[in-house]
């Protein structure tokens, strides 16, 4: 009994991460989108209309923004 009960939770946490890792995946390659812009007057940044496209972005939807500093002597 014991082990059936081992069993069960094992496969039930196996497919939750499964599933987690899926929707990880899923977002990754699907839903990202990286580019280069220059900030602009008040610190605005504007989204290039093919990233706009590429991700079906309307006006006011959320979206998450990850910012790195590019030092312009490296390129």
């Amino acid at each position: 009994m014991l082990g059936q009960i081992v069993k069960k939770f094992a496969s039930s946490e196996l497919g939750d991460l499964q599933n987690q890792g899926r929707i990880i995946a899923e977002r990754l390659f699907t839903r990202n989108a990286i580019f280069a812009a220059k900030v602009q007057q008040n610190h605005r940044i504007n989204i290039p209309k093919a990233e706009v496209e590429k991700l079906d972005l309307k006006e006011g939807e959320l979206v998450q923004v990850v910012l790195t500093s590019i030092d312009e002597n490296d390129e």
